[in-house]
This record gives structure tokens, C-alpha cells and sequence, in this order.
């Protein structure tokens, strides 16, 4: 199933106010002062990345206001300088997911070479935009466990942390049909999903969205529920707006490993009062991430320019257990139901009618519920070949057989993100996200009894922000998200 996501914005800033795109952009905007209280024209205000080195300038107006608009989320110095004022620097200032940081700065009178230094966040107390929404930091992400469950850990189960969730969000990517939730009262299903400002959501039919995104790549976890910007109006809920890592100019990486095994498992009853040992039951999440400047040696230097940032995630689950089914008896499958007519038979016909087999064509007994006795019947060639691979049950006529199971999961998700800046008026980006995931399971009963579903997901996003002058931002985005899914029985290939 595809889906072609394009999302196309031009935005014109006619005042240095900003307005939002369907992005996970930030921006810093307030007012420069000077002793007195008045509004300083024509200050020159400058952000700069603490991580990467991207640097956007400004001036203020003659109201004194400014505004750095299409921040990537990160930690930023801002710097303002004006005529026979001291240079104003903040240090630390972090811009999250789609939000507006406020900084009203008073400068102080000094010489230009003198330096006001504030090493403090600012404000992020959302006076500029109607948006209502959640914010889980990279902390969090880092920090809080997620369920691991039989499938890889799903980014997007952080949603259960946002006030006005009601519902479910499994981590299961093979099966989307549990996901039934509501955010601030709204529709089922109706909750739109965005990988660096694209949509991956109803990729699938029914209320499904898709996964695919290894928790380790991801760097933010935004969910805004109520009063967002028209850009947003294809959901009918809430939104919930992942921002994927980038590299930085210093070199960061990191190895991870959970195991889970039966071997401190205490055994279960069932497989107590049988006699059998432990089940298998083993889980293993683990992975790498690794980003940073892009250099070829002798030929580019990417610091302050270029970047990536790259993840991979594997998880293998495999699990086993045991439990009576039934399984239709030889007779059954000879076509002989006579064992269902407990009360017995008078001249072949049972005497309990609820258990009288009829010729469904002229509605005739059949006696002694045996079908061959019925001139109609026709032994059917497919349910022969298909009796010939069930296995031989015991004397009851239900729970007749032990089945011992053996299921499994095999994901590999990898992420890769590469940023450049072009200038300091425009930077692109573009990213790519890979997962193929298979469940499925075998049975000691033979090949009918196990299944396999196959999955297959890809994102591919592109983006390029350019600024024309303070009060005039570009931003194209454009992205496709592909996915597929199967469900095969192992009788025909999928053992």
C-alpha cells in the first residue's frame, strides 16, 4: 500500500510575529529594551546552535520587537548587540518541537566590547500561539521504559503520557487493530502521526497508522491536543509530532542490549501438572546509534556545515508454550459423526434431533449420521489433503491433542538523517527510515497450525528552509511513506 505525502508551504511573515508550517521547528521572538524601558530599532540579534554551529540573524524592528523563526529544536546562544550598548549574550536557550521560546531582553549602556553574559533557559510559556499540547524531552525518551512485548519498542506509546489519553497504544507493529484511543475527547482513530513534520498515518485501512521508527532515533515527542493551526486540519484529534535526531559537531555514539530469558523464569502451572520443562520465552532489543560532522579527509570538513545521525535496532523474540486443542478424530474426518448422537439411534436416525445430520439439498436424514450413507455425498478433494495433515488424536472428542508452539519476531529498524547548511539563510535535510518486521509461529502439529506475517515499512522525507529576509520564510517539505503486510498460512510458504 502507498501513499504519497506532499506537503508544500510558503509562508510569508508580513510582520516579524511568526507563523507556524506543519513542521517541528521552533522559533525565539521578543523585545529588546534599553534602560530606560524603550524600544531599541535596529539591534542586531543572533541565534546560534550550541550543537551544530547553524546560525540565524535578525534585527529588530523600530518597535523593538524580533524573531528567529525555523529553529530546528536544540540548544541555542542568543546574541544581541546595539550602538553604545553592551553585548547581550543568553547561553542555553532550547527550542523544542513546534514551540515559541519568548526572551524580552533590557540591554545595559557600556561599550560594544563589554559583554552581558546569562547562562539560563528562557520562558517557554506559550504566549504567542494558541497551541495546547505535550511535550516529552529527550530525557524521558532516554530514561522511562517502554513495553517490550513480542515486538520491537514503539516511540509513539509515549502518547499514554499526555493528560486527555483514553485508550490503548500497543507496541505491536504486526497488529495496528489494538490501537483504539482517544486524545481530549476526540474520534478514534482521528490522531495524526508526523516524522519530522510528515504524515505517516493511514497507510493502512481501518484506523491504522503505521510503525516503523526505532525509539532510539528519535530525539523529541510532541503531542498537541486542541487549538492547533489550520496547517493541521487533516486530523480530526490530536497530533502527535516526532522529532528524529541529527548529528552535532561532536562525535556521539552509544551500544545497548536487553535480554530477557527463561532462565531465572519460574516454570507455569500448566506445564507443572504435565511434567514439562520451562517454555522458551527469550526477548532481545538492542542496537547502536552513531552521528556526527560529516569529513572525507583532505577532500571536506563538515563541521558547522554538515551532519548525520544513524540507528539501528534489532530485536528478536522468540517464545513457546503448550495447550490442548481439538482436532477433528479420525472418524469425523472419514466422514462418521455418529459419536455426536449420545442418545442413540432408532432405525439410524438419532433421537436427539439436534444431533440428526440432514442431506442439505432434499433435507433427508442421514443415517447413522455417517455421510457416506448419503447417495448426495461427495468426498471432497481438498479436505482430504488437508486430513492427511492433521495428526492422530485421543479417544475424546475435544481437547484431543497437545499442541506445543514456538513463536517468533524478527525486526531490523535502522534510521538515517543528514543535515546541511547550506548558508546562513538555508540549510536542507533529509532522512530515511527502514523496518522489516516478521512474526509468526510453528507448531509440533504440523505446518497448517503455524502462520507468518511478513511487514515492510519505509519513510523518505526531504526539506529545505529558506530565509528571504527576517519577515519572509520558505520552507519545503515532501515526503512518502510505504508499507507492507502479509498474512500467510505455512502451508503455503510461510514456515
Amino acid at each position: 500500500m502507498k501513499r504519497l505525502v506532499c506537503i508544500v508551504s510558503l509562508v510569508l511573515l508580513l510582520s516579524v510575529v511568526s507563523l507556524h508550517c506543519q513542521t517541528t521547528n521552533g522559533s525565539i521572538q521578543g523585545t529588546v529594551a534599553d534602560p530606560s524601558g524603550a524600544m531599541i530599532g535596529g539591534a542586531t540579534v543572533t541565534g546560534r546552535n550550541m550543537d551544530t554551529g547553524l546560525t540565524v540573524t535578525t534585527v529588530t524592528t523600530d518597535a523593538g520587537i524580533y524573531s528567529l523563526a525555523n529553529l530546528p529544536p536544540g540548544r541555542y546562544t542568543v546574541t544581541i548587540q546595539g550602538p553604545n550598548l553592551k553585548k547581550y549574550i543568553r547561553e542555553g536557550v532550547t527550542v523544542q518541537t513546534d514551540a515559541t521560546v519568548a526572551l524580552d531582553v533590557q540591554m545595559q549602556l557600556g561599550a560594544v566590547s563589554e559583554n552581558v553574559t546569562v547562562t539560563a533557559d528562557a520562558t517557554q510559556l506559550q504566549t504567542e500561539t494558541s497551541d495546547v499540547g505535550s511535550t516529552v524531552q529527550t530525557s524521558l525518551i532516554q530514561n522511562l521504559p517502554l513495553e517490550v512485548a513480542g515486538t520491537a519498542r514503539n516511540p509513539v506509546q509515549f502518547i499514554e503520557l499526555v493528560p486527555g489519553f483514553v485508550g490503548q497504544m500497543s507496541n505491536n507493529a504486526g497488529d495496528n487493530a489494538s490501537d483504539d484511543f482517544k486524545v481530549d475527547g476526540g474520534q478514534e482513530g482521528g490522531t495524526d502521526i508526523l516524522v519530522d513534520g510528515v504524515s505517516i498515518s493511514l497507510v493502512s485501512p481501518n484506523t491504522q497508522m503505521n510503525k516503523g521508527v526505532s525509539t532510539e532515533g528519535v530525539l523529541e515527542f510532541k503531542v498537541l491536543q486542541s487549538n492547533f493551526s489550520p496547517e493541521y486540519g487533516e486530523s480530526g484529534d490530536g497530533i502527535v509530532s516526532l522529532t528524529m535526531k541529527s548529528g552535532t559537531n561532536e562525535w556521539h555514539g552509544s551500544v545497548y542490549d536487553y535480554l530477557f530469558n527463561r532462565t531465572l523464569n519460574a516454570n507455569s502451572w500448566t506445564n507443572n501438572t504435565q511434567g514439562l520443562p520451562r517454555s522458551v520465552n527469550t526477548q532481545n532489543d538492542f542496537g547502536a546509534t552513531f552521528g556526527g560532522p560529516i569529513r572525507i579527509p583532505h577532500l571536506y570538513n563538515g563541521h558547522d556545515k554538515t551532519f548525520f545521525f544513524f540507528d539501528y535496532e534489532g530485536y528478536r523474540f522468540r517464545t513457546g508454550g503448550t495447550s490442548p486443542i481439538s482436532v477433528p478424530p479420525a472418524a469425523f474426518q472419514a466422514g462418521n459423526f455418529a459419536a455426536l448422537c449420545t442418545a442413540g439411534f432408532t432405525a439410524g436416525i438419532c433421537n436427539d434431533p439436534t444431533h440428526q445430520l440432514y442431506d442439505p439439498t432434499t433435507h433427508v436424514a442421514i443415517p447413522g449420521d455417517v455421510l457416506t450413507n448419503d447417495s448426495n455425498f461427495t468426498p471432497s478433494t481438498v479436505m482430504t489433503k488437508v486430513f492427511g495433515l492433521l495428526p492422530p488424536t485421543t479417544s475424546s472428542l475435544t481437547n484431543n491433542v497437545i499442541n506445543t508452539t514456538i513463536n517468533s519476531t524478527t525486526a531490523n529498524l535502522f534510521d538515517v538523517k543528514i543535515d546541511h547548511n547550506i548558508s546562513d539563510k538555508q540549510r536542507i535535510s533529509g532522512g530515511f527510515d527502514y523496518d522489516n518486521t516478521n512474526t509468526g509461529g510453528n507448531s509440533n502439529l504440523g505446518p497448517i497450525f503455524g502462520e507468518a506475517v511478513p511487514q515492510k515499512t519505509r519513510y523518505v522525507r526531504f526539506s529545505d528552509n529558506y530565509i528571504f529576509k527576517p519577515s519572509v520564510v520558505n520552507q519545503f517539505l515532501v515526503g512518502f511513506s510505504r508499507r507492507f503486510r502479509g498474512e500467510i498460512s505455512d502451508s503455503v510458504g510461510g514456515d
